[in-house]
């Protein structure tokens, strides 16, 4: 058997686009939530202890800020990945009934005929917001999912070109026909129903994960103290004593008895919450990177604030040249007078060369 020692092709998602197999991103828009206000939230007919009611639903403002997040940026077909399948349900319960919007939800544990149907239902259009943990990350496909909500944080590369590779397939019939060039593919991804898809990453200012627990991870066990000693038994690589079977099952049991407070004070809660909802959108040059031309003029003075491509050639002339000006920002105008025209840049390094 041999083996090869280096990679022998490499077809990454740039590549896809520039030849015509996948959807473009368009924008990719950061968003965050300020000014949450949950007065409108009330609990009907709650029995539980006010700190306790009140710990849980500082728990639930996370879900309610991807809720408005969603609400403001949703698609037609759009797929959301949570930090926990706790998240992912209680999202969908509050876009149901909260916010009046389609959704559904999947999960690794969910019975197979259950995630097949809500699966298909999102597939055919019956609901528009599927979300999830991590279901989607890998072997799902949907073409018509046109934007992805990033709900949840990552270190991983990997995973994140996962989640995003969920949206880059073009319509059924559109690249899919033998004898097409490359130019006529990306031309039929751009006259058709799908030609692009959006990226929304809500980021860590809107969303405070440390408040995911541990509960999220076992929200599905049965309340059953002995089912839940006998499942800890089984799961077990290592015998376990008496105290520690006995240990294991009383955190399961309080772990389950959350959770359950947790779905019964959803059941409860009315009202929708409000907030503004901050973003920014984003222009994607055909590298798949920001344009240079939407970054704001870093001056003060009469273009303070405006994007670099409403600024006038002469001024970014004069900044690229002015030597008392930090590099980083003589680098910004000159890389705009590069992307703008040639010949902008060729007559600013005649003008400056003999300075």
């Amino acid at each position: 058997m041999r083996f090869y020692e280096c990679v022998t092709a490499k077809f990454g998602i740039n590549w896809g686009v520039e030849n015509g197999y996948v959807a473009p991103p368009n924008q990719l828009v950061l968003a965050q939530l300020s000014g949450l206000d949950l007065s409108q939230i009330k609990i009907v007919g709650g029995d539980y202890k006010q700190t306790e009611l009140q710990r849980q639903l500082n728990k639930e403002a996370n879900i309610h800020r991807l809720c408005l997040i969603t609400k403001e940026h949703m698609g037609k077909a759009t797929v959301v990945f949570t930090a926990s399948v706790s998240a992912a349900k209680g999202m969908t319960h509050y876009l149901v009934n909260n916010y009046g919007i389609k959704a559904g939800y999947v999960h690794g544990k969910q019975d197979s005929e259950e995630r097949t149907q809500v699966i298909n239902d999102y597939k055919h259009g019956d609901i528009d917001v599927l979300c999830n943990v991590a279901v989607c990350a890998t072997g799902f496909d949907a073409p018509r999912t046109d934007t992805l909500i990033l709900g949840r944080p990552t270190r991983s590369r990997a995973f994140w070109l996962q989640c995003v590779g969920r949206a880059t397939r073009p319509l059924p019939g559109v690249v899919d026909v033998a004898g097409l060039t490359r130019e006529e593919r990306i031309e039929r991804i751009a006259n058709s129903d799908k030609p692009f898809f959006t990226i929304v990453d809500c980021t860590d200012a809107s969303l405070d994960h440390k408040l995911v627990t541990s509960v999220d991870m076992f929200c599905d066990l049965t309340a059953d103290q002995r089912k839940a000693a006998r499942k800890i038994c089984s799961e077990s690589e290592t015998p376990l004593t008496p105290d520690e079977i006995e240990e294991a099952a009383r955190i399961e049991a309080e772990k389950i008895a959350a959770a359950k407070a947790i779905e019964e004070m959803r059941a409860q809660s009315q009202g929708v919450a409000k907030g503004n909802v901050h973003s920014s959108k984003h222009a994607l040059g055909e590298d798949g990177k920001r344009c240079v031309g939407t970054y704001r003029n870093p001056l003060k003075g009469k273009y303070a604030g405006r994007t670099l491509n409403e600024l006038p050639s002469y001024y970014l002339e004069w900044g690229a040249g002015n030597k008392k000006l930090t590099n980083w920002i003589r680098n910004l105008y000159l890389k705009e007078l590069r992307r703008r025209d040639a010949r902008s840049l060729e007559r600013y390094k005649n003008k400056f060369a003999s300075k």
